[in-house]
């Protein structure tokens, strides 16, 4: 088998993918057409997030527990920023909808934070 040179091995063993430089994926096997769609939803929260706040990281992970006969997806998002992480959790059955409900968080979470830091 062949590997493929752009491929770190080190991101093989953690699952883990980076999208720009400062976002990371942990644990997103999946279809093409679905990361697509997961892609896009991360750079439209991304893009809102730092505009409220400037982030060192943005580390997006994904669990997937089989219930019955279909999905459980947990999001874990977290925003490395200056003084501290945003934080944040959403479980569903709907991965698209479980990833905007965690980076909805954390969005609300920076805007608290801007709010605050211009007081």
């Amino acid at each position: 088998m062949e590997s493929d040179a752009s491929v770190n091995p080190k991101d093989n063993e953690s699952n883990e993918i980076r999208l720009g430089g400062n976002i990371v994926l942990v644990g997103f096997s999946l279809e093409p057409i679905e990361m697509i769609v997961v892609k896009k939803i991360i750079g439209n929260y991304a893009k809102k997030i730092g505009e409220k706040v400037e982030y060192k990281e943005l580390k997006i992970s994904l669990k997937k527990t089989e219930k019955a006969q279909s999905f459980l997806h947990e999001i874990s998002a977290n925003a490395e920023v200056k003084d501290g992480m945003l934080s944040s959790n959403a479980v569903n059955h709907n991965l698209y909808t479980a990833l905007s409900e965690a980076l909805e968080k954390v969005n609300s979470q920076a805007e608290h934070k801007e709010r605050t830091s211009r007081q």
